[in-house]
């Protein structure tokens, strides 16, 4: 974004010439002192676009106290002026917390108060789907897995197949026995908020990638056995017990026809019965995560109390 208002851009030539001279705290200063004055003045588009490029130049020397600062500042003049969102102001977003998230103390506060701006500027419970979703990238290529977790659960279209590359990936890093612990993660909370699709794609993503990396413990089901699925190639895992036991509860749940009577729900209380105590230390969560889907796809209704992303 360029900027296109002379004064903004007579101080943005002040600004840049006192930073070569190391002047960064009263380069920050000098733009808040200005920013508030815009504000009082109701000029409140003039000073989101001076914060904004003012974040912008202060990245360039690394000064994330400051960006982060600015940062939340523009951001709560969205908040206060009810800005929507759009394609320019997400961008603005964007382009700051990309170079911000080189600044693992500094970031968490301006992604939350963006996420925070839209659910208020949407209506919603979650905010833009879209924001998460970028976010969500981010925090993975930091790999700090399980923030990004958290974003992707309720991002776009897009993010179940990302969700399920990084937990592939994070299966991977930590040496897991059993890389079903993580895909289960995924798996089980898209199924928990009833988007079923998302699992899917969740499952297949990460499927891929494990049947590339690790063939030898992977065959292919033929035959009767082989019926076609939402899932794709049905598999058997060795070694991998609950990798086996998501995709016998995904399939499971694409047979039912939604009754607690129905040979489909019989199949999956054989399932947890079979499986669920095999979480270990997460048992507790996972059964908790199982209840909601008896209740989403087998119509049976249980009482629960503990919340589904506690893993």
């Amino acid at each position: 974004m360029v900027s296109s208002n002379p004064r903004i851009e007579r101080f943005m030539t002040n600004l840049r010439e006192s930073l070569v001279d190391g002047n960064y705290y009263e380069g920050h200063q000098e733009l808040r002192a200005i920013a508030i004055r815009l504000v009082k003045q109701k000029k409140h588009q003039r000073a989101i676009q001076l914060l904004y490029l003012g974040a912008l130049e202060l990245c360039q020397y690394n000064q994330w106290g400051s960006v982060a600062d600015l940062a939340a500042f523009m951001i709560n003049i969205y908040v206060e002026e009810k800005v929507p969102v759009t394609d320019e102001s997400r961008e603005r977003i964007y382009d700051i917390f990309e170079k911000l998230s080189q600044a693992t103390e500094y970031y968490p506060r301006v992604y939350q108060a963006a996420i925070q701006w839209s659910i208020g500027a949407m209506g919603n419970k979650v905010g833009d789907t879209q924001l998460h979703h970028f976010i969500g990238c981010i925090l993975r290529n930091k790999t700090r897995f399980q923030e990004a977790e958290q974003h992707y659960l309720v991002g776009t279209p897009e993010s179940p197949a990302a969700l399920g590359n990084m937990l592939f990936d994070w299966a991977e890093r930590t040496g897991t026995a059993d890389h079903g612990l993580f895909i289960a993660r995924g798996v089980l909370k898209y199924l928990a908020t009833g988007w079923y699709e998302a699992a899917c794609l969740c499952w297949k993503a990460f499927i891929a990638r494990f049947v590339q990396k690790h063939s030898s413990s992977v065959s292919e089901r033929t035959g009767d056995r082989a019926l076609p699925s939402n899932i794709g190639t049905i598999y058997y895992i060795t070694g991998h017990e609950l990798v086996n036991f998501v995709q016998l509860l995904l399939l499971t749940i694409e047979r039912s026809d939604g009754s607690p009577s129905s040979d489909s729900a019989r199949i999956f209380g054989q399932l947890r019965k079979q499986y669920e105590p095999r979480f270990g230390v997460n048992t507790e969560v996972v059964h908790s995560l199982l209840d909601a889907v008896a209740e989403k796809y087998f119509g049976v209704v249980i009482q629960r109390q503990q919340s589904l992303f506690d893993i």
